[in-house]
């Protein structure tokens, strides 16, 4: 795999889009700003920096706020980089790496410098960013205009090899963070010790993860998005299951992976050994042309046959999920588009002039739902949880009789199950990312 030279193709691809974008929206020109960082109310520490992710689809720049890049139709992109001389911080490097050959780099030492090397003229020119005000007076109209981020954020969702590349770097060095984590989970660990483990075992720092980690024991697993750390040892006989959703960052592109595990043999191991095979199955389900909400229904359909299996729901799949029940156990989306952003952006849009899909009010949380094509990125993740809220309101609906809630209650203390992978799609078929990941970390059983 020459990065180098699937870069370059990179480069020359994104010439093109941007350049069609500007046209048929108006403008001559673009400017990418990286941000600024924000600074704490009433504090002089800033926030950790998290770079525009415009500006990193051109640039594996992450760590390089104020500079800009200046995009035009039929030239060459100019990037005003920004290196002040700075000794309370470490300044970044002088410009080097093979991504300097594409580029016309102008170096600027105070944001005064910035302005200065700005075009002269900015009538026709875009701005992508959030801090306007720094570079100059621009027009409402001029910042973020809706009908060129539309048609950028359309084309997002299908990936040049350059970024299906960076996408499964992401995912190895994330499968090494999970091989980690599961090790600490299994030997008793805390959650902290696990998060901790995970970041050892993936080689980061926590403000190089492109989401705060998810690291759920017992029941913590029904939270979907819990981002506690509990410090307290339990004793072996109280530790049931992990819930680990951390992924990983590679030239800006992100993983995003989930694994269930249980610390006992018994039916919630072998729920979890279900829900990966399901999970596994509906990747192989996966062709082009399908549409993704259908994925998800499937989906439902997969999780609701465990519903009825283990005998929580007594119905038959069908009517499990007819009856809306299942979306109580599994109330999020099956997945999502995956790349510069965890959750990327454009999945509900029609078409490259902003025009979406209409939403499923039975799916609220489904962030995907364009067919499937080739070279677009997401992730798959059903699951099951036990949700106290959730839970509740079923008990107080008509479908309450066809529960089993003895069976239920055993299972609440394990808070649920989650398998997420992220998967590429190609002319020749689909491309798990994370499983790939896990094999390569040649014999220790990773999955």
């Amino acid at each position: 795999m020459n990065l180098d030279l699937l870069y370059r193709e990179h480069i020359a691809e994104l010439c093109v889009r941007h350049a069609r974008a500007l046209d048929n929206s108006g403008y001559d020109q673009l400017l990418i700003h990286a941000g600024a960082p924000g600074t704490a109310f009433m504090d002089d520490n800033d926030y950790p920096f998290r770079v525009n992710p415009h500006f990193k689809h051109w640039l594996p720049l992450l760590e390089h706020p104020y500079s800009v890049l200046v995009v035009a139709a039929g030239e060459r992109p100019r990037l005003i980089y920004f290196q002040p001389e700075d000794y309370w911080h470490k300044p970044p490097e002088d410009p080097e790496g093979s991504w300097v050959e594409h580029f016309d780099v102008v170096l600027a030492k105070s944001k005064q410098d910035i302005v200065a090397a700005l075009p002269s003229r900015l009538e026709r020119t875009a701005y992508i960013g959030e801090q306007p005000q720094l570079l100059g007076d621009f027009a409402a109209a001029q910042v973020n205009p809706p009908r060129l981020i539309a048609e950028l954020h359309f084309q997002r969702a299908y990936k040049t090899e350059y970024e299906i590349a960076c996408l499964g770097c992401a995912n190895v060095i994330a499968a090494r963070g999970h091989k980690a984590a599961r090790a600490a989970f299994l030997a008793g660990g805390t959650e902290l010790d696990i998060h901790h483990a995970y970041l050892r075992g993936a080689g980061v720092l926590e403000s190089e993860l492109p989401y705060a980690n998810i690291v759920a024991v017992n029941n913590h697993s029904s939270i979907l998005h819990y981002h506690g750390a509990d410090r307290s040892p339990m004793l072996p006989q109280d530790i049931h299951s992990l819930v680990i959703d951390a992924g990983a960052q590679f030239r800006g592109y992100a993983s995003d992976i989930t694994r269930s595990y249980a610390f006992h043999k018994g039916e919630y191991a072998e729920l979890v050994q279900a829900v990966d095979q399901e999970q596994l199955a509906l990747v192989d389900e996966i062709q082009i042309g399908m549409d993704f909400a259908e994925l998800h229904w499937r989906g439902h359909l997969r999780m609701a046959h465990l519903l009825s299996r283990f005998e929580l729901v007594r119905l038959e799949a069908a009517d499990i999920v007819e009856l809306g029940i299942s979306r109580a156990f599994f109330p999020c989306g099956l997945g999502h588009f995956i790349g510069l952003q965890v959750h990327d952006v454009g999945g509900y849009l029609k078409a490259p002039d902003g025009e979406e899909f209409a939403r499923d009010p039975k799916a609220p949380f489904l962030r995907l739902v364009r067919k499937v094509e080739p070279r677009q990125a997401f992730t798959v993740e059903p699951g099951i949880y036990f949700s106290d809220m959730l839970l509740e309101e079923l008990a107080r609906s008509d479908n309450s009789r066809h529960i089993n809630w003895q069976k239920v209650n055993e299972f609440r203390g394990y808070g649920g199950v989650r398998v997420e992978d992220c998967v590429v799609v190609h002319d020749s078929g689909v491309e798990n990312q994370s499983r790939d990941a896990f094999r390569a970390l040649a014999g220790d059983g990773a999955r």
